[in-house]
């Protein structure tokens, strides 16, 4: 990654949310919820600002809510990362850290909301200039991680295995596309052989392991070796490079959500990070959803 912050790569590919995907329906719909819950339950003012907003997951959540109770809702997102949101009506703002955002004019904002956003900032001072940028009254709403959440675990899991992934990639797969590209699938030297058998023992020794399915190695080294075989020799080298680029990102990212989670520490922990910042009334509760599990803790904040 040549880029310092490895989430505007995820960014500007288009991704809608951050930890959904096209199998995540579920999850989708009850953070969905969750933020159409908080916006009924708390007295909500305005402007509107979602930090580490992404490609807009929350702002487009929050119109949509607006449009369904027939309110007026000023919602903007801000990023420290780039951005190419799908939805180019939303006003989503890149390049932003929160650590030193302001409204034009020296406005106010009412409410502050984020969703996996705060903890990848520098929060002590980030939580103090929110603090500073809010209007008398004003709130914060967060959905956090916490280790006790399933994106966590998930996360460390994956990140924990991806090192041996890697080190495979380069070991077996390499060697054997390699052989299948210069002699062909039926002729291959005993050293090919020999990779095939280790690239083998290692997809039987991670084959019951969540992480390792998520992390689709299966499926690219088949595609990848089946093309070399057929002598593809462009394309099994774009699937390799392209894999190979993806675990990266990936591992970049997820060190990220590791340290984000670690500076947000426990909920007393994060209750006290607010405080110190001049937050009143803080509130860190855990959020688990329905069938889903617990995903990471709501803090509500007021100045």
């Amino acid at each position: 990654m040549t880029q310092s912050n490895p989430w505007s790569y995820f960014w500007e590919k288009g991704a809608k949310a951050s930890f959904l995907d096209d199998s995540s329906r579920l999850p989708a719909y009850q953070m969905r919820k969750f933020w159409f819950e908080r916006m009924d339950e708390n007295d909500v003012k305005q402007p509107i600002v979602d930090i580490g907003t992404g490609n807009g997951a929350v702002v487009q959540w929050l119109n949509e809510y607006a449009k369904e109770k027939s309110k007026k809702l000023d919602v903007q997102g801000i990023d420290s990362a780039q951005l190419n949101p799908p939805n180019t009506e939303l006003k989503l703002q890149g390049d932003t850290p929160y650590e030193s955002f302001q409204l034009p004019s020296n406005k106010k904002v009412g409410t502050f909301v984020s969703h996996y956003g705060l903890e990848y900032g520098d929060m002590a001072e980030g939580l103090k200039n929110l603090n500073a940028q809010l209007k008398r009254g004003g709130m914060l709403i967060a959905l956090v991680h916490s280790k006790e959440s399933v994106i966590y675990k998930k996360s460390e899991a994956i990140y924990d295995l991806m090192p041996s992934v890697i080190k495979q990639l380069k070991k077996s797969v390499e060697p054997l596309q390699e052989a299948l590209l210069k002699h062909g699938p039926k002729n291959l030297p005993r050293s090919a052989l020999q990779a095939q058998q280790i690239l083998n023992q290692f997809v039987r020794k991670h084959e019951r392991n969540p992480s390792f399915h998520a992390m689709n190695f299966v499926p690219a080294t088949k595609h990848l070796l089946n093309a070399a075989a057929e002598g593809k020799d462009a394309e099994s080298r774009q699937v390799l490079n392209g894999y190979m680029d993806s675990l990266n990102a990936h591992k970049a990212r997820t060190k990220t959500l590791l340290k984000a989670t670690e500076q947000l520490g426990d909920m007393d922990k994060t209750q006290k990070q607010f405080e110190a910042a001049g937050f009143k009334k803080v509130t860190v509760q855990q959020v688990q959803f329905p069938e889903s599990g617990v995903f990471g803790n709501c803090v509500i904040a007021f100045k």
